[in-house]
C-alpha cells in the first residue's frame, strides 16, 4: 500500500510511532556493520481531525544501519561524524499530516481544502550513554507548504531482560506557526464557504510519552511493538478543524534480520 492511499490524517503519528519503534530496534539491538531489518507493521493512530473514519493500516518496517547511511522507518539519515558516544547527521523525512475533505463526515469541513504530506530535512544528534540516549532534531519543510520548521528532543533508556528489550521515551516537539497553519489552519476564503470561523494557527509544543517493545523470537526474527502519546498544543486544539487535545499511537510489526 503505497502512501498516497492512506486515508488518515493520523498518518503523521503513524509514521511517528514507525520510525520511534525502528529508531528504539536501533538502539537496542548489537552494533553490527551494516545490519538490515525488515518487516511489516500495522499501526493504529486516531486522527485528531473532526468526523474522521479510524482504521488499522498495515506499513512496512525497514530499519537499516551501515557506516553512514541509515534508515529508521521513515527518517532516512547520513552520518556527518560519529564517536562510541555522538553522532550527528542530516535527515530527511515526511511529515506525514494529511487532510482530504472527501474523508470527513462533518460538512463543513467537507468544504476545506486539502492539506498534504510534507517533505522535512535537517539535522540530528543523538548522544549515547550507560544512562540512556538523548536525541535532538531540528527540520524544515521544503514542499512548498508554507516553509515551516519543527524540533524535537527526547530522552530514552533501554532496558534489556533476557530476550526482550523495553525502551521507554519521553520527549517534546516544537512545530512553528508556518507548519501548524497549513495543517490547522483556515483561510477567510475557506471560512465563508463552509461556516467555520477564520482560524490562523500559531506554534505549539507537543510534549510525548512512548513505550517500544522488542522481543527476540530467534537469532534472525524479531516481534516489535510500541505505543506513543501525544498532548497537542493549544494551537492545534482551538483549531476549529480538531475536536481532540492528544493522539494516541499502537505500533506492531514482525521482522527479519539478515
Amino acid at each position: 500500500m503505497s502512501i498516497a492511499s492512506l486515508r488518515l490524517a493520523s498518518l503523521s503519528a503513524a509514521l511517528a510511532c514507525t520510525a520511534f519503534c525502528s529508531s528504539a530496534l536501533a538502539q537496542s539491538a548489537p552494533q553490527q556493520s551494516p545490519t538490515w531489518t525488515l518487516g511489516l507493521g500495522a499501526v493504529w493512530s486516531p486522527s485528531p481531525y473532526r468526523s474522521y473514519n479510524n482504521k488499522a493500516w498495515p506499513l512496512p518496517m525497514v530499519n537499516y544501519d551501515g557506516k553512514s547511511f541509515y534508515a529508521h522507518g521513515a527518517i532516512f539519515g547520513y552520518r556527518l561524524f560519529k564517536t562510541d558516544s555522538d553522532e550527528f547527521s542530516i535527515t530527511a523525512s515526511p511529515l506525514g499530516n494529511r487532510f482530504r475533505h472527501d474523508d470527513t463526515d462533518d460538512a463543513r469541513l467537507r468544504q476545506l481544502s486539502n492539506r498534504d504530506i510534507s517533505g522535512m530535512v535537517g539535522v540530528a544528534w543523538r548522544h549515547q550513554a550507560v544512562w540512556g540516549a538523548v536525541q535532538a532534531s531540528a527540520q524544515k519543510e521544503f514542499t512548498g507548504h508554507g516553509g515551516g520548521s519543527a524540533f524535537d528532543l527526547n530522552y530514552s533508556y533501554p532496558i534489556i531482560r533476557g530476550n526482550l528489550t523495553l525502551v521507554p521515551t519521553g520527549g517534546v516537539t516544537y512545530s512553528n506557526g508556518a507548519l501548524n497553519n497549513y495543517y490547522y489552519g483556515i483561510g477567510t476564503s475557506e471560512a465563508l464557504r463552509s461556516g467555520l470561523p477564520a482560524y490562523h494557527a500559531g506554534g505549539g509544543s507537543s510534549p510525548y510519552l512512548g513505550m517500544a517493545a522488542i522481543y527476540k523470537l530467534s537469532h534472525s526474527w524479531l516481534a516489535t511493538g510500541g505505543l506513543r502519546y501525544t498532548r497537542l498544543p493549544t494551537s492545534v486544539k482551538d483549531s476549529p478543524m480538531v475536536d481532540a487535545d492528544h493522539t494516541v499511537s499502537y505500533f506492531v510489526a514482525l521482522s527479519y534480520i539478515f
